[in-house]
């Protein structure tokens, strides 16, 4: 295996030369014996900095492939952390061992196990879950390995399901009954904090979202993990419905089941099961923008801060998105600028899901009203 040395953060790492995997002038990182995948620098970025503000002693990541993840954490997130790294793959251990030598890092365990094997084995301050595809198969085991009050965090890059465009696939992987709605993009990060809700509740356990966004095909959550029966109980009472109206374009995310459109009467197109709570925790996107200063070394730093700016006034928002080129269409009319309907409404605000989409708390015919009015 060719090896190619990179540097990403403050870590320079080997992975396999991706010209030795080309296939027809083309290279994905699945190809690679060992996975390394460079449009996650995003992730690793932000991830760094969250990691810095939950300072946890002992970091399991439990899919390290390159190892890039953890030792990124041990170098940048200021923490005297432990961390081991874990992978099936043998070539994958092989590696890690070498990029962690490189690094100088001391404090580390490496493991070759199944990752649901080794996460019933440990107990961990954070565990951090980046699968190829769904994380769902390891939210049981990566709940149990977070100890009370510990943080677990997910990367879900399989987004037909979660958004409603697979639907048997969301079914079997998250058992959530989903179709694709305007605002579907807010949805799949719903049901994915829904499904690691109901499976810490199996463990007397519940989680809260403290940091979640999609950026680019791929949606982060970052989970605070409480244990306790009650505490689970009352949690899963966050879980309910997003509608949507397609005659008139009425939309809401509730906890109580509604069949008929509040607006026109119409049937309603449901998805059941889903967080209705908040997507962040207000005082934890604070301080990780207060941290922000420390990392301006990072590539993604201008795109970060913005996302964080965007995420601390967007949290605001309990409501869903308002997809606007959705609405207009119902009323044949063309699409208002979100500018314009910000200013319009007064009281509303741009969303990271989707170019087309603002919050507002404004009740419905304000935002028709305003549509219309720009129009």
């Amino acid at each position: 295996m060719n090896l190619r040395k990179i540097k990403e953060g403050k870590a320079e790492i080997f992975i396999p030369d991706p010209k030795d995997y080309e296939k027809q002038g083309k290279f994905d990182p699945s190809w690679a014996p060992v996975f390394y995948n460079p449009k996650m620098v995003f992730n690793r970025d932000l991830s760094v900095i969250a990691v810095s503000v939950i300072s946890p002693k002992k970091i399991v990541d439990a899919l390290s492939a390159s190892g890039i993840r953890g030792i990124r954490y041990q170098i940048e997130s200021s923490s005297s952390s432990e961390v081991i790294f874990n992978d099936k793959n043998p070539r994958s251990v092989d590696l890690i061992k070498k990029n962690v030598e490189i690094n100088d890092i001391h404090d580390a365990t490496i493991t070759n196990k199944d990752a649901n094997s080794i996460l019933f084995e440990i107990i961990s301050d954070f565990v951090d879950i980046d699968p190829f595809g769904s994380p769902s198969p390891f939210i049981l085991s990566s709940i149990n390995a977070t100890k009370n009050n510990g943080y677990v965090a997910y990367t879900a890059t399989d987004l037909s399901p979660l958004e409603g465009r697979a639907v048997k696939s969301c079914k079997r992987k998250y058992d959530v009954q989903n179709i694709k709605l305007s605002f579907s993009k807010e949805i799949g990060i719903r049901v994915l904090i829904s499904k690691i809700i109901r499976e810490a509740s199996i463990l007397e356990k519940t989680a809260i979202p403290v940091l979640s966004f999609y950026h680019d095909y791929y949606y982060r959550i970052f989970m605070k993990v409480m244990r306790g029966a009650r505490k689970a109980d009352e949690n899963l009472e966050n879980l309910g419905y997003a509608i949507e109206c397609d005659k008139c374009g009425f939309s809401s995310i509730t906890k109580e089941m509604i069949s008929k459109c509040p607006i026109c009467g119409n049937n309603l197109k449901i998805v059941s099961r889903i967080w209705t709570g908040q997507l962040n925790d207000q005082d934890f996107l604070v301080k990780i923008n207060e941290r922000l200063a420390n990392f301006k070394y990072l590539a993604n730093y201008t795109n970060i801060q913005n996302l964080i700016s965007k995420l601390i006034i967007e949290n605001k928002y309990v409501t869903n998105y308002i997809n606007l080129e959705f609405v207009a269409s119902r009323y044949r009319t063309n699409v208002p600028s979100r500018s314009k309907m910000i200013e319009c409404l007064s009281d509303a605000t741009e969303t990271h899901f989707d170019p087309k989409g603002i919050k507002t708390n404004k009740n419905f015919d304000e935002i028709i009203e305003c549509i219309k009015k720009i129009n």
